[in-house]
């Protein structure tokens, strides 16, 4: 049986002590397979002045009936024993002793059974009488090894805790842009794991179309070693939203100093994002809002005059008459006037919201039979997905008729003949809906999509340019968010989220014409 041994302290006088370095452990666990009892005390005994905890054993029947000792970390045994040959036990040794290296001791060697023995593993191979040194010197260099390795094992793990525990993303790319590695953060908030992304470009897959020129160039300057921090832009996530980080880019270098690959770090600040991004907009709904009020005092009593001065001519004058197309066209004007100034009005004053439960698909069905009479003879249906879903949604009701009125009548103001707008509405476990709007229009271009929620916006000849930022103060309100995401085919997509728990609408399509309602 293999057995641990102690001794009192050698008084060896042939040797000193082989120390490793100054401060590094050099202390092994070793197994001594020896059946000589002389040989066996001998280097017990050398083996024990460096401090190396040493069990023996007689035979290779002894270590099989001791079983698996992963905790050894060098055997040193006599390659004849009692019950055989090293060259014959060495595979079963190696599953037993998996994390050991072995030096084999003999009298009678070639070169037949060295080459063998070396095949199978062997770390030295010593002839008897083995030297005191020797031995030590062997064992000195297998203990620098192990150290090492440790130490790269200990930096191993210490590095994959990093990327494993950090909350932020950390990103590796090669020098061709395509993914390397990525940490369980990254999967944690953008959805994607390892094998949807490997060996893909990350800017193709992962940046926003609008801002992957700006990421190219980036990532070019980085790759020729150039530093670079607090870049932000948005990342994609699976399901097609948009998160905004900031980003700290460095480079990889080999043992050569040669750059290897791109390594990003990013900081999630889509809140901090979101945050500036409402201050700024409720400084421009104050300063929109005393305009719009001033505008109105001043305009309501001339308006009131120019309509009633409109109804007197209109009694006046036939409708067969010329003029009366002009006056006609009068009263067209000032409805649009006024219009305008109550669409401007909506927009900065304050949202009230009335929750009540409701099934979406009520709410979208209902809008798309208020608009029969707008899409008139046009060729244009609504296609609903099999098996949406049915969550009751907690929202403003009116207030939704108004964000699904703006999308159908963006789509139907974008779209040629045949007008196909698809609704796809899922929900999951938690309660999450999501809602996926899609039409057959020409899309949005960069532009477009970076400014589309911007107040009076728009690329019509006529309206105000506010309808998407209302849709925008109305997804505030239900404490969400809407975001452009990327289009999966034609069209544009729409990302719109409604607190936690409550709702998600993923809404695509949206074309150049639709940037307001």
């Amino acid at each position: 049986m293999v057995s641990l041994r102690r001794r009192g302290a050698s008084t060896m006088p042939q040797s000193k002590p082989f120390v490793a370095g100054r401060g590094m452990k050099n202390e092994l666990e070793i197994l001594l397979v020896e059946d000589d009892p002389d040989a066996q005390a001998n280097l017990f005994d050398i083996l024990e002045m460096d401090g190396h905890q040493i069990r023996v054993a007689g035979s290779f029947g002894d270590v099989r009936a001791s079983g698996l000792q992963p905790d050894v970390e060098l055997v040193i045994l006599d390659r004849r024993l009692p019950d055989g040959n090293v060259e014959d036990a060495l595979p079963e040794l190696t599953a037993l002793l998996p994390n050991a290296e072995f030096i084999v001791i003999t009298g009678f060697a070639d070169i037949e059974s060295t080459i063998a023995a070396f095949r199978l593993g062997v770390t030295d191979y010593l002839l008897k009488p083995v030297h005191p040194d020797v031995i030590r010197q062997s064992v000195a260099r297998l203990a620098r090894q192990k150290h090492v390795e440790s130490e790269l094992n200990r930096e191993q793990r210490f590095a994959n805790q990093i990327l494993d525990t950090s909350e932020a993303l950390i990103v590796v790319l090669d020098m061709d842009g395509c993914i390397v590695r990525f940490n369980p953060h990254f999967t944690a908030i953008t959805g994607w794991t390892l094998d949807d992304l490997k060996g893909k470009s990350y800017i193709d897959h992962c940046i926003p179309e609008s801002e992957r020129d700006r990421l190219r160039q980036v990532f070019r300057e980085t790759a020729t070693g150039k530093h670079s921090t607090g870049v932000c832009n948005g990342v994609l996530t699976s399901d097609g939203r948009i998160r905004q980080f900031r980003w700290s880019d460095s480079t990889l270098t080999d043992e050569d100093g040669e750059i290897t690959s791109v390594l990003a770090i990013g900081i999630d600040v889509t809140d901090v994002v979101e945050a500036q991004n409402a201050a700024a907009r409720d400084h421009r709904l104050a300063a929109i809002g005393q305009t719009v009020a001033g505008l109105a005092h001043e305009s309501r009593n001339a308006l009131h005059r120019i309509n009633a001065s409109v109804e007197i001519l209109r009694l006046d004058i036939p409708i067969e008459s010329e003029s009366r197309e002009e006056v006609d066209s009068i009263a067209r004007a000032s409805s649009e006037l006024q219009l305008t100034l109550e669409e401007v009005r909506q927009y900065a004053a304050p949202i009230q919201l009335h929750r009540e439960p409701v099934m979406l698909h009520e709410v979208w069905r209902r809008v798309w039979g208020y608009l029969a009479k707008t899409r008139g003879q046009r060729d244009a249906e609504l296609i609903e997905a099999p098996g949406c879903c049915d969550c009751l949604v907690d929202v403003d009701v009116m207030r939704m008729e108004q964000v699904f009125r703006n999308l159908f009548e963006n789509s139907l103001a974008a779209c040629d003949d045949p007008v196909c707008i698809q609704v796809d509405c899922k929900c999951d476990d938690q309660g999450t809906v999501q809602l996926d709007i899609r039409d057959n229009g020409p899309g949005l271009c960069a532009e477009q999509r970076q400014k589309l929620f911007e107040p009076f916006y728009t690329t019509k000849s006529r309206g105000t340019g506010l309808g998407m930022s209302i849709v925008q103060r109305i997804i505030d309100a239900h404490h969400g968010d809407i975001q452009v995401g990327e289009p999966t085919d034609r069209g544009a997509r729409f990302l719109i989220r409604l607190g936690k728990q409550k709702a998600v609408f993923a809404s695509s399509s949206w074309q150049e014409a639709a940037a307001d309602a």
